[in-house]
């Protein structure tokens, strides 16, 4: 019944998508041509010219869509990933249209026309996908989750993935049980019953309860993983195992041969290219000027809200690692009392840390205390996107006990970076923010840094 069920949704959405870029089409035309909100030069040109291309640019962008698994079901996007392909697929689709227009030679398209229609599509198949997100989720909300899944391990990721999927309603995951490993090893905290360990895995596979299942340990010998996914396989159940340190190391692999001899290293980031580091340059210094002007007003307000609220300065500078080991000093506003580490040392901020000012406590919680360092940015020190940077004395730590942990000083440390939108921001694992922190740097793109941007609007878990 899934199966059918996942294969109407994939229809709907095709249509669905059909129709939001006809009627953008439409709509771009007679924005451009017909709505007197815009200069028409040379002539309005008949409807029908535009129309009998219409045909060619639905397919192109179906298949682009399809391309970006924007119809497979089983991706599981976020809104946020969904919103991003769409806007992936349609430049991509208007530039091959373009390109497409330079050797049809018959009619010459207006180019204003078809940046107008790039705006309506990423509009009218946003909007339209995310209707469909909240009616599935107001039906998984009314009918409950139906989505069978069983975790396999002992680790704090297990307690990690049951707090997530419980908490987000976007999850389709009903939490059957754990299997355990090893029953001596100690037990994270979660509600979840213990169904047994591995030696019962095929009984627990054998109820037909389970629709998927998930590897979390990564210590396991390659033989007993295959043998779980086999297990899982002949059962026709989703297996899918945690990435580990290795997979993330080995993800972006160069490969080289000496006399014939293959020689493995780790590929350099997309930003060890001087182009690279050029337009994410570019971008931080343009978004970071104007940001600095559009936001002045509120530096006023909010340096003398500062001031009232507690005696002290009104910016806090404070000592931090950046790019290749460099030291700088970051900005922010002040958000604790004066000498906040005296008598106590350096430490992180917590939940409900006394050492806040109640003006410092509402700047955390929404992020407006780091806007000052949009003046790091301006100035090279930092980028919008990035590692976070630490302070000497954690870096110093942490370079010692955490595998790769200096990899994340490649590049400029950043306002906001992959794991900090991802919840890992605080007193949260420094192992798991460094794999946030090497994943974006092995995978950089522009269009990833906006995406990073788009959702740190949002990101406010563990911001205190």
């Amino acid at each position: 019944m899934r199966i059918h069920n996942d294969v109407r949704l994939s229809l709907i959405l095709v249509l669905g998508d059909i129709l939001a870029i006809n009627a953008g089409f439409l709509f771009s035309y007679w924005l451009r041509f017909n709505s007197g909100l815009l200069k028409v030069v040379y002539g309005i040109p008949h409807v029908s010219q535009y129309v009998k291309v219409l045909p060619v640019l639905t397919v192109i962008l179906v298949f682009l869509m399809r391309s970006e698994k924007l119809y497979s079901v089983k991706a599981r996007l976020s809104i946020v990933d969904e919103f991003f392909l769409i806007v992936r697929a349609a430049t991509a689709g208007i530039m091959i249209f373009m390109a497409g227009t330079f050797i049809y030679r018959e009619y010459s398209f207006s180019r204003g026309m078809l940046f107008i229609l790039w705006l309506f599509l990423v509009g009218f198949i946003g909007s339209w996908r995310f209707s469909v997100n909240r009616v599935r989720l107001a039906m998984r909300k009314r009918r409950g989750k139906t989505r069978n899944l069983l975790l396999i391990g002992d680790g704090p990721a297990v307690s990690r993935l049951i707090r997530h999927i419980s908490d987000d309603p976007h999850w389709d995951y009903n939490i059957k049980g754990v299997v355990r490993i090893n029953m001596d090893a100690g037990a994270g905290a979660h509600d979840a019953p213990v169904l047994g360990t591995l030696d019962d895995l095929a009984g627990v596979l054998g109820s037909g309860d389970i629709d998927e299942v998930i590897l979390t340990e990564m210590e396991m010998p390659r033989t007993a993983v295959i043998k779980i996914m086999l297990e899982c396989e002949k059962r026709m159940i989703e297996f899918r195992l945690i990435a580990d340190l290795l997979g993330m190391m080995t993800s972006q692999v160069d490969m080289r041969t000496i006399d014939g001899i293959p020689l493995l290293g780790l590929k350099e980031s997309p930003l060890a290219e001087g182009y690279s580091r050029f337009l994410k340059r570019s971008m931080d210094a343009a978004f970071s000027f104007f940001g600095l002007i559009v936001f002045s007003p509120f530096f006023l307000i909010i340096s003398a809200l500062v001031k009232i609220g507690s005696p002290g300065p009104v910016f806090y500078l404070q000592k931090r690692i950046g790019e290749d080991g460099r030291r700088f000093a970051m900005i922010k506003f002040r958000t604790m009392v004066d000498n906040a580490e005296k008598g106590v040392g350096r430490i992180w901020a917590r939940e409900d840390d006394p050492r806040r000012t109640g003006t410092g406590a509402f700047l955390r919680r929404f992020n407006l205390d780091e806007l000052p360092q949009l003046i790091n940015v301006l100035k090279g020190e930092m980028s919008l996107v990035g590692p976070r940077p630490e302070r000497p004395h954690f870096v110093g730590r942490f370079k010692e006990s955490v595998p790769r942990y200096m990899a994340r000083h490649k590049i400029r440390s950043g306002m906001t970076g992959w794991a900090q939108v991802n919840g890992l921001r605080g007193n949260t694992s420094i192992e798991e923010r460094t794999k946030y922190d090497i994943y974006y740097i092995e995978n950089w793109s522009l269009m990833f840094d906006l995406k990073i941007l788009f959702m740190s609007i949002f990101a406010m878990k563990n911001a205190y």
